[in-house]
């Protein structure tokens, strides 16, 4: 066994603009705190690791030459506002560990992190990397990225664009920003006047009311969705046009459906505790959901590449408590026809942009001044495909993705995220909910019907 620590700093090979020594980061960039994004990649090791090791080296430096805020600092400053901070004081070599284990490959586990624990230190680098090679072949990359710097679009356009250069390709310069600022509202229409806070968010609200849900123990289970029966759920829960009902909704609006009612029903059959939820009299769960929003710029010159930080845009919507805990396919259907209604409002284009003046506005980033909350939280990552050919480092795409977490890693009640194998179109969920909650959460009639305990 072998472990070697290679601090890579970028090269100089390009001639692009220059870059800002401080970035302030945007609002959107301060919702979350320094937890880590992190992926981890499996591939068949090719025929010469010494000179793979190379080639991921030298690929690594020419990818953080062309995003420059990969190597500084985040940093908070005197006025509480936070920066990537990009003088030659807070520059950084980002470390790439290399790994050799005598001992075959067993699956994945936390230790082949870069680095451990959810929250990153002050003054981290803002990525890191390991390479490990197995006895019997097989190598994983994992990757850990500051998220208070991009969202997970931005960590992969990353690190395809590493995998693009070991592959031995050129970049392609029109996906890669021109501007690095965190000014998102120059790819949408100018809003006037001040905009009130958009759902979930709340401004001055000291109840700390997802702190206090987040802060609950889990049971974390994960389930596997063929895609046949996807389609079957999709079909059971698309509204009766016979009826006269002319909505239309998406397999994703189906899932979102499924999902928040089996964390419903599960809650219920727990007796779970209310711990910083919505009031029971009201009647209705928020359901929080995150999108990335590149896509809603009018003009069409956020996506692919163009944008580096977080656009994940939150939003949320009410929904009828009673439908969530009935477990038939009408009252799915109903939630999900209301998943529809909601992304279609909060996701407009007009409505994102609101959004963004919202976090713009000076008022609104004193800390503590924006909190939100909701009673279902949900992350849909089936657009990305994490096991693609753009992830081929130079010997094929990879066998198989994960985020890294494993049997130790904390999740709050609650939570579920989405992902789907591109090949096979299975979707792999993640879902949790409270500790007396989840014996009903792993037998619920409706999830059992579509999915497979893993």
């Amino acid at each position: 066994m072998s472990l070697e620590t290679f601090l890579v700093r970028p090269s100089n090979k390009h001639a692009r603009p220059a870059v800002p020594s401080e970035l302030k980061l945007h609002g959107l960039d301060r919702i979350g705190s320094a937890i880590q994004i992190r992926s981890h990649l499996t591939f068949k090791t090719p025929a010469s690791p010494a000179d793979t090791v190379e080639k991921l080296k030298t690929a690594l430096s020419e990818a953080l030459e062309l995003y420059p805020p990969v190597n500084g600092t985040v940093v908070t400053k005197e006025d509480d506002e936070l920066a990537i901070m990009l003088d030659d004081a807070h520059l950084q070599a980002t470390p790439l560990i290399v790994e050799t284990r005598d001992a075959p490959y067993t699956g994945d586990s936390e230790d082949l992190s870069p680095r451990q624990g959810l929250v990153i230190p002050p003054n981290s680098t803002i990525f890191t990397a390991k390479v490990t090679m197995f006895s019997c072949g097989t190598m994983v990359i994992a990757s850990s990225m500051n998220h208070q710097v991009c969202d997970l679009r931005g960590f992969l356009d990353f690190v395809e664009l590493w995998a693009q250069l070991t592959r031995g390709e050129p970049a392609d310069s029109a996906k890669i920003p021109d501007d690095w600022t965190r000014t998102p509202g120059r790819f949408f229409t100018p809003v006037e006047g001040k905009v009130s806070a958009p759902a979930p968010f709340l401004v001055g609200d000291t109840s700390g009311a997802l702190g206090k849900m987040m802060s609950v123990p889990s049971t974390v289970t994960r389930w596997r969705i063929p895609a046949a029966k996807m389609a079957e759920l999709k079909r059971d829960l698309s509204p009766n046009t016979d009826d006269g009902d002319d909505a239309w909704i998406s397999t994703g609006d189906a899932l979102v459906a499924l999902v928040s009612g089996a964390i419903t029903r599960a809650r219920e059959a727990g007796h779970v505790e209310r711990v910083g939820r919505s009031p029971l009299e009201q009647g209705m769960e928020v359901v929080a959901m995150a999108a990335d929003g590149r896509e809603r710029a009018p003009r069409g010159d956020m996506a692919n590449g163009r944008y580096f930080g977080n656009f994940n845009n939150l939003w949320s919507i009410p929904v009828s408590r009673a439908d969530l805990a009935s477990p038939t396919p009408a009252a799915s259907s109903r939630v999900a026809v209301a998943v529809r209604k909601g992304i279609d409002q909060h996701l407009s284009p007009q409505a994102v942009a609101n959004r963004v003046a919202f976090f713009d506005d000076p008022d609104n980033l004193a800390p503590g001044r924006v909190s939100w909350a909701a009673d279902i939280i949900l992350t849909n990552w089936c657009k990305f495909d994490l096991e693609g050919p753009k992830l081929d480092f130079g010997w094929g795409k990879p066998t198989s993705s994960t985020d890294g977490s494993g049997t130790n890693t904390f999740f709050p009640p609650a939570y579920s995220v989405i992902k789907q194998q591109k090949d096979s179109g299975d979707v792999i969920l993640l879902i949790t909910v409270e500790v007396p909650g989840g014996d009903a959460l792993k037998t619920d009639v409706l999830l059992t019907k579509y999915g497979t305990l893993l």
